[in-house]
Formats: structure tokens, sequence, C-alpha cells
């Protein structure tokens, strides 16, 4: 018995997408993803040794908005885990319950 997948789950398996992170998803097909993980920025403010920051690790306006995107192309019984700061915990919260997440 054959598999059949989309025409656009082909295209994009095992393909690196580089961009803004909302904007991709938007264009990709609800329900199209099995799983995701993801190391996001903390939102706090970090810089190394050298100075150097993490774009966007420094104000939350896309929080909720790429939760939201996850939570759609998440097919039924499909699995997101994120990392993020134990500080700025509530605002992941909100933002994963607000998507409609269910956190475990």
């Amino acid at each position: 018995m054959e598999t059949r997948t989309s025409d656009h789950a082909t295209i994009l398996r095992n393909t690196v997408l580089h961009g803004d992170c909302i904007p991709l998803m938007h264009d990709m097909p609800a329900s199209s993803v099995d799983f995701i993980l993801t190391d996001p920025p903390y939102l706090i403010d970090y810089r190394d040794r050298d100075c150097r920051r993490i774009p966007n690790d420094n104000n939350a306006r896309w929080l909720r908005p790429a939760f939201a995107e996850m939570y759609r192309l998440l097919k039924l019984g499909g699995f997101c885990v994120s990392f993020y700061a134990w500080n700025r915990a509530d605002q992941f919260l909100s933002a994963w319950a607000t998507a409609g997440f269910r956190i475990v």
C-alpha cells in the first residue's frame, strides 16, 4: 500500500527555510506538520562577551503570532517542544495557551 503526501509536504521535506518565521509559516498549509522543536529568543535581551545580540530578544511582539502559526500548522496529535527562559515563563505560557496548546 502506497502512502501519498501532498506536493507541498514533499517539497518541504528535508528543507531549511531561512527568514522571518511568521510569514514563512503563514505560507505553509494548516495541519501539515507532525512535530515542532523551537528554541526561540528568550526575551532577556541577551548579549555575549562581544556585545552581540540575538534579534528580537528584547521584545515579545513576535511571541503570540509565532505560536499561533505553529498551532495552526500542527496536525491533530502533533507535538511542539519549546525552550524558554524561566523568568519569562508567564509570557510564554500565556502565548501557548492563547494559541490553543495544551501545556504539559
